[in-house]
């Protein structure tokens, strides 16, 4: 009755807007994905790679887990953006790159620079490491700033004025 009412169908319930903890569980699968990939290319990847891959995983779980313990609330949106983007796409993109040069021409093969495939994804890597020791510094940095803020409002609430009267 609805329908004929309406003149066409009801339009499906729309899904609920994603929460700070549905986007970390969805990054945290996501850069589990990324590792368990490198870690089978193992012997594919240049000596050093699988380390560094592991290292900026480190920073980016640690990451995650405090945005996830603040539910997003310290992290602002350009440093969200930024976490997201590193686990979805710099990270995944650099490796997928290279492992999608065949073997031999990756291990032959030279840029105009004189660099290998290999030294390129080594910079890449060491780049993304920089970036998102950046990126905890300045998350970190703003929650400290937060921090100060609120030790100065207490300070100006809660101490005696000299002007009040004992």
């Amino acid at each position: 009755m609805l329908r004929r009412l309406l003149g066409r169908e009801p339009e499906p319930p729309r899904p609920a807007p994603a929460t700070p903890e549905d986007e970390v569980a969805r990054l945290r699968a996501r850069l589990r994905e990324v590792v368990v990939r490198t870690n089978r290319a193992a012997g594919r990847l240049p000596v050093g790679v699988v380390p560094a891959v592991r290292a900026i995983e480190d920073q980016l779980r640690e990451l995650l887990d405090h945005a996830d313990a603040t539910r997003g609330s310290t992290v602002s949106s350009a440093e969200r953006f930024a976490l997201a983007a590193t686990v979805e796409d710099y990270l995944p993109s650099s490796l997928d790159a290279f492992l999608a040069l065949p073997p031999e021409f990756a291990a032959t093969h030279r840029t105009a620079q004189g660099r290998s495939p290999g030294e390129e994804l080594q910079e890449q890597l060491r780049l993304l490491d920089t970036a998102v020791r950046d990126l905890a510094l300045a998350v970190y940095s703003g929650d400290a700033e937060r921090l100060s803020t609120q030790g100065r409002f207490l300070q100006t609430k809660f101490s005696r004025s000299d002007l009040e009267l004992a």
